[in-house]
């Protein structure tokens, strides 16, 4: 049986659980971190994010970076082993589990179905294990599912450890992500708190770029802080959509400023307001104004088309 015929995609699933609902009926007893299936074409993967506790030999460098997925082989495997060329020439379909941890206060903890893999592309002189990047055909930008979120922004700093890996995905826009992701009704349009997008992979990736702050206020009230576009959806092409340097965390009040161009920033993160806001609104509203945010040099060229039609605003009043 196929997995992603029987399984759902977020949903936990221990070895034994997966023995049965696959009819493999030695799948219980491996130790080991792939397992091909006898039923059909799959592939199995099995990954824990975090290596502390096992040998240094297992410390792999796996985690999701944009919807590719870094992986290193087992210890005995290299890009000619027969099983990964089976995988590049698609005759084995890999199929991703996932869990942070592999247990907590001495339970085992079930891998949580990450989908499908397709070959992207190998790291040139790595073997034993030899370094694969994926591209994950069922990445949901649009999950809810708090175990996915949490696989999908997992990275190897938050387990004190840094990759190895030459290739940088971070920031890549597949062509797969453009060709799923779908524009936001009226009522999403103008942010992406409210909406599904707002509880998805995008809003988290914003939240993790701003540490979970509000770029202003520094507040980290998560359930009422704001992830919007700098530049709006309707005024951004594919790429820009989904580019978290084009997004900004901030308190429901900035975020009405900002979205009406009542305010926007320099280059080096000042506030700017605009000539519309009188000193008795800014001071009824208690606008900080010598405020300042962190401009990184990927939000630039979105923050001076934020601020140019600001400023064009400005010029219309006068």
């Amino acid at each position: 049986m196929k997995p992603n015929l029987v399984l759902e995609l977020g949903s936990k699933y221990s070895k034994a659980e997966l023995t049965e609902l696959l009819n493999e009926p030695t799948l219980s007893s491996v130790r080991e971190g792939v397992f091909s299936c006898k039923n059909s074409d799959a592939y199995l993967l099995f990954v824990d994010l975090e290596k502390a506790d096992k040998e240094k030999r297992f410390h792999f460098n796996d985690f999701f970076e944009e919807d590719f997925f870094h992986w290193d082989t087992q210890t005995t495997q290299h890009i000619n082993s027969p099983k990964i060329q089976d995988i590049i020439g698609e005759v084995l379909t890999p199929h991703l589990f996932v869990r942070v941890k592999q247990k907590e206060k001495s339970r085992t903890l079930p891998f949580v179905y990450c989908g499908t893999l397709t070959f992207n592309m190998h790291e040139e002189k790595t073997a034993r294990p030899a370094h694969i990047i994926f591209q994950s055909d069922d990445f949901d930008d649009l999950t809810s599912n708090k175990d996915l979120l949490e696989i999908y922004s997992w990275k190897p700093y938050k387990a004190g450890t840094t990759s190895n890996s030459k290739i940088n995905k971070k920031g890549v826009i597949s062509g797969r992500r453009k060709r799923n992701y779908k524009p936001p009704n009226e009522t999403e349009r103008k942010g992406l708190v409210t909406s599904r997008i707002g509880q998805g992979y995008y809003r988290q990736q914003i939240i993790d770029k701003w540490n979970g702050r509000c770029a202003v206020t520094k507040s980290g009230l998560l359930p009422v802080l704001i992830a919007s576009h700098i530049v709006s959806w309707s005024e951004s092409n594919d790429d820009e959509r989904l580019d978290v340097e084009n997004g900004i965390l901030l308190s429901p009040m900035y975020d009405a400023l900002f979205d009406k161009y009542l305010i926007s920033f320099e280059d080096s993160g000042d506030i700017l307001l605009s000539e519309q806001l009188s000193q008795e609104e800014v001071d009824f509203l208690n606008v900080v104004s010598d405020a300042k945010i962190h401009v990184t040099n990927g939000m630039k060229p979105y923050i001076k088309r934020h601020r140019e039609k600001m400023l064009r605003a400005n010029d219309q009043i006068n």
